[in-house]
């Protein structure tokens, strides 16, 4: 039985104060950043290439084009990763069935089969792609980006982190998933829950995941015990551009 990936590409936008996200541009200044020129990057896990999205100056303007096309460039990529694949390994692009979901889902979706993908984690580097200065996040708590940057593992607190996907058509995702959480505190356990309220547009949508509540564990743990999942039409005000690693 083959195995099959899903190649689910996030944007976890940049560390700057927001200017514009115009002419399929998105530009900003990252306010503690000092480290020159450089280019904002990712890495492909499969075939261990990296690919440019976009460039970063001296103040720490961000530039990072939204192609009308990105879908197609994220196929080619596709395509690639699956040549160097290991046999038996199938990798397939996201779906609003398949991204907007859990393992016990109860969500119902419009065009469920429509292709969705983020531009993938972003990480910033000198222009020879040797010294890496961070990943960033879209958030208001840095401690929402420090959860995200130590893959969703340890403490979180109540706020929201942004990410930023392309709609291949107009889909939605309705509906709540609940999971079982233990803690690793013995057989400590407790009901978590995705609330989606989703309606994407053909092309970019910037999507907000809002942790409502929390649960502290016995030991002192803090997990995200709901979360609300929308489309915003504008980046909230209280937004903090928070930059995680690095040098």
């Amino acid at each position: 039985m083959l195995k099959t990936a899903y190649l689910l590409l996030f944007l976890f936008i940049l560390n700057f104060h927001l200017e514009t996200i115009a002419q399929g541009t998105l530009s900003g200044i990252v306010s503690d950043y000092s480290n020159g020129k450089g280019l904002i990057i990712s890495n492909d896990i499969v075939t261990g290439e990296t690919y440019t999205w976009g460039e970063i100056d001296d103040e720490g303007r961000i530039t990072i084009p939204l192609s009308d096309t990105y879908l197609e460039e994220i196929k080619k990529m596709a395509a690639k990763a699956q040549r160097k694949a290991p046999k038996g390994f199938t990798l397939k692009l996201p779906t609003v069935e398949g991204t907007f979901t859990c393992r016990y889902p109860d969500v119902e979706f419009e065009n469920p089969h429509c292709l969705v993908s983020g531009l993938p984690d972003l990480i910033i580097t000198d222009r020879r792609k040797n010294a890496q200065h961070g990943s960033v996040y879209a958030v208001n708590s840095p401690t929402i980006a420090n959860w995200l940057h130590h893959d969703q593992q340890g403490n979180i607190g109540l706020g929201y982190y942004l990410q930023f996907y392309f709609s291949e058509e107009k889909a939605s995702a309705k509906g709540t998933c609940m999971t079982k959480t233990y803690t690793g505190s013995g057989d400590e356990n407790f009901d978590s829950f995705t609330i989606f309220d989703l309606d994407l547009e053909k092309g970019w949508n910037i999507v907000q995941y809002e942790i409502e509540e929390v649960f502290r564990s016995i030991n002192g743990v803090v997990f995200p015990e709901v979360i609300k999942v929308t489309k915003l039409e504008n980046l909230p005000d209280d937004l903090e551009w928070v930059r995680v690693g690095g040098s």
